[in-house]
């Protein structure tokens, strides 16, 4: 990111900036490279929806994701064909774009921020004081020097502030921090809002969560919306993207690195050399920066700091920059790994032939579109009826009428730190709605918190059931207050509830009981994106995308949004089965590189209508032999990924048909066990299904009570409930003993008498079997289950 200028003052570019004495700048050591994304960082773009729908001068408090507007002139940019669903576009907004030295990066995101029909505003820039070269953990400094042609070159006002900060709150995550280089982005961004009415920030993080955090932390503070169009990309591709979309850059530094030469015992630099290839048009180096990639597994987009740029040119600019003279500053000089800069000392603009504004940018550059249009392509043709969404259709209530034992059900707490607590409602508030059943929910939860040593920032996943989708924002408002910057992973769908309960809540919680042995570290990270981009959804409420804990990674449920409109795929149960597993997939890798679909060791799939089961479970093979070969596994004994389970809901979030929620586990899949079992009963089947990871420290258990006909004659339910309970122990019998059982989600079909009279004993039943190991037990009501099926319990085991 650019820093701004010496001085404590923030003006357009053009009115003076009231400078003071510099501030000492805490020296944090040489950072070599802060990665060349962060160039664009400071790029404030006001984004503004397709010029015509509304005045340029239109602005609002917040951005606004609706489908309103859905005229082909919402499509500049993106690509088509005939038979890929059309995806709405943003609405109109302003954005602002961070432009730190005028990267590459910060003028790409700006490009697909154009093409996506928004409209710049503004630039913004933080420099350092007194210095080409700030060693920052945040900012990109390097050719700050010639931000100011950056306005003229746009048109635009620039705003610019300097640097007064240091790097102080360097950990994962950020919170606001006196004397932080990042309130200075603060102050910067509060001024443009203020003057030009923002409601966006174009960011042109590719890899950098460092960066990507703070930004956000700024733009929730403030209520604006990061736009980081390029995040997580494939970086090969990305730049030769660049490249060809007529964007001239040239290198600026350059950071070789020491290579050990076998059997000479010394280094010697390799990479990039600041003699050879500063100046370099990006376009001349694009061959070398591959071949460095594919030998030394460097960032061929300078994600770690290998080199940055300067754009001359792009299709946004109304006149280039030319570059009369300049100077290598070697910073330094050191014999295997030497690093230096470009210091511009003479340049000037130049007026460019014909309109090359925003509507020059190349067609087809939408990756959520192209995404989109590949799986069109691979999705065999199905017929209008299956791709229409059906609605679940029933002549009975749909509100589930089990009068449940209220208390919260608690499992016992594993030796590695997890406790489900399931069972959380508001009930005893039920007259002050769903707010108030909400608020009364958090006080239940608090108190069972507090009985238990536990604080609400240990929970890590929250299944919310609702009984009314509508209710889901004035839920989410009261629910937000209760998690800090990360919050838990959560799946939120619509269950028919008994009438007067308007949610339910389960919570897993994790805090570790011992400290990891020696030569050990423990880890827990949240994965919390914000930002729209082309990579998978940002968050649409208070809830991170999923939550790591050591090599086990629990994820957040995900629809089939348009991660760059952030609104649903118009298409139809397939499709959105496809787009909602990528999405899954997609946060898996972010989370742990080395993640597939196939180290999922528990998935649940809420759909929307029974016709769709098979659609999903289809779709579900499909990406899991997608994932094999991608691995290479299909020459591998036999994998055993755990089962998927699809559910008939009344509803989903925005209308969608399908949400798909997974646990994962860092293991190796055709190294895992499982087991299958079967057992006859009165009125029909039980079947038993566990897989374990092959690191023995998780597993998933699945029991599924099948009975032929519609709602027999309720006999002998307490031995077709002991017969679940049974199973169930046996079945940890052959998994493993030291595993815990956490959370037996118990699905039920809400209209059948058999399974509502089971469901109301097995709690007692599997405890009088498996005594104080029994889990936690959360009965959910369904409108359906999968074939015959009238219950189905999930658990999760783990050390």
């Amino acid at each position: 990111m650019d820093g701004p200028i010496l001085g404590q003052g923030v003006a357009p570019c053009g009115t003076p900036v009231q400078n003071t004495a510099s501030p000492s700048l805490e020296t944090l050591g040489n950072i070599r490279g802060v990665p060349e994304s962060l160039t664009s960082l400071l790029l404030l773009t006001a984004v503004s929806a397709p010029l015509g729908n509304r005045p340029i001068g239109w602005e609002s408090a917040a951005l606004t994701l609706n489908s309103e507007y859905e005229g082909d002139h919402m499509w500049r940019g993106f690509g088509k064909t005939s038979n890929s669903p059309k995806q709405p576009a943003l609405p109109l907004c302003l954005f602002l774009s961070l432009c730190s030295s005028g990267g590459k990066d910060s003028c790409y995101n700006m490009m697909q921020c154009a093409a996506a029909g928004h409209q710049i505003a503004a630039l913004a820039n933080l420099r350092p004081a007194n210095t080409d070269e700030l060693d920052s953990y945040m900012y990109q400094t390097v050719g700050h020097q010639a931000i100011d042609l950056y306005a003229e070159a746009m048109d635009l006002p620039l705003y610019r502030r300097t640097i007064q900060g240091s790097s102080l709150d360097t950990g994962r995550n950020y919170s606001k921090t006196e004397g932080d280089e990042v309130e200075d982005l603060y102050e910067l961004l509060h001024l443009v809002k203020e003057k030009e009415g923002v409601e966006a920030v174009s960011v042109g993080a590719i890899l950098s969560d460092y960066q990507r955090v703070r930004v956000e932390n700024v733009c929730l503070r403030l209520g604006l919306q990061p736009l980081a169009y390029l995040w997580r990309r494939d970086q090969e591709s990305l730049l030769s993207e660049m490249i060809s979309s007529d964007l001239h850059a040239i290198l600026i530094k350059v950071a070789a690195f020491g290579e050990f030469v076998p059997h000479s015992f010394v280094s010697q630099a390799a990479g990039l050399d600041p003699e050879k290839h500063l100046g370099k048009p990006l376009a001349d180096m694009e061959r070398y920066l591959k071949q460095l990639s594919q030998k030394y597994g460097v960032h061929i987009c300078g994600e770690g700091g290998e080199y940055e740029t300067f754009t001359l040119d792009c299709p946004l600019f109304k006149k280039k920059i030319v570059i009369d003279a300049a100077e290598t500053v070697i910073h330094s000089a050191d014999a295997f790994a030497p690093v230096g800069y470009l210091r511009f000392t003479k340049m000037h603009t130049e007026s460019k032939d014909g309109d090359v504004v925003a509507r020059a940018l190349p067609h087809g550059s939408c990756p959520c579109q192209s995404a989109i249009d590949k799986m069109t392509e691979e999705v065999e043709y199905a017929d209008q009826a299956e791709d229409n969404q059906q609605e679940f259709t029933s002549n009975c209530d749909l509100s589930c009428q089990l009068g449940h034992d209220l208390r919260p059900s608690c499992s016992p707490r594993s030796a590695g730190g997890y406790q489900w607590i399931s069972g959380i409602n508001g009930l005893r508030c039920q007259e002050l709605g769903i707010q108030g059943q909400t608020c009364a929910a958090f006080t239940q939860l608090q108190r069972e918190l507090d009985s238990r040593g536990w604080k609400m920032k240990d929970i890590i996943l929250v299944h919310l059931y609702v009984r009314r989708m509508e209710d889901f924002a004035l839920l989410n408002a009261v629910y937000k207050k209760h998690f800090g910057i990360n919050p838990p992973a959560r799946v939120c769908v619509q269950a028919p509830l008994p009438d007067s309960q308007l949610l339910q809540m389960d919570c897993l919680l994790h805090d570790w009981t011992e400290p990891p042995e020696e030569g050990c570290f423990h880890q827990r990270e949240a994965l919390h994106v914000q930002s729209l981009s082309h990579w998978a959804p940002a968050n649409i409420g208070p809830y991170s995308q999923a939550l790591r804990v050591d090599q086990s990674v629990f994820c957040a449920g995900q629809i089939a949004l348009v991660p760059c409109t952030a609104q649903l795929l118009k298409a139809g149960t397939r499709m959105q089965a496809r787009l909602s597993f990528s999405h899954v997939k997609k946060v898996l890798e972010a989370v742990i590189s080395s993640l597939t679909l196939t180290h999922v060791v528990q998935a649940h799939c809420y759909a929307t209508s029974r016709q769709d089961i098979p659609v999903i479970r289809a779709a579900w093979e499909s990406m899991l032999r997608a994932a094999e070969e991608e691995k290479d596994l299909l020459w591998e004994p036999e994998l055993k990924p755990a089962p998927l389970l699809v559910v008939v809901v009344p509803a989903l979030p925005k209308g969608a048909a399908v949400e798909l929620h997974a646990t994962a586990v860092q293991d190796d899949p055709t190294r895992r066990t499982s087991c299958r079992m079967t057992a006859k009963v009165a009125c029909g089947s039980v079947e038993c299904h566990a897989v374990m990871s092959s690191d023995m420290c998780s597993a998933s258990l699945s029991i599924s009570l099948a009975v032929p006909g519609h709602n027999p004659e309720v006999t002998g339910v307490e031995d077709v409930t002991k017969a679940v309970s049974t199973t169930f122990k046996e079945a940890m019998k052959k998994v493993d003993a030291e595993l815990v059982p956490l959370c037996a989600r118990v699905f039920y079909k809400c209209n059948h008498s058999l399974a509502q009279q089971i469901v109301q004993g097995l709690e007692g039943s599997l405890r009088s079997c498996l005594g104080e190991s029994s889990p936690s037990l959360s009965p959910v009501p369904v409108l359906d289950l999968p074939d015959s099926q009238i219950l189905h319990l999930s658990c999760w085991l783990s050390l």
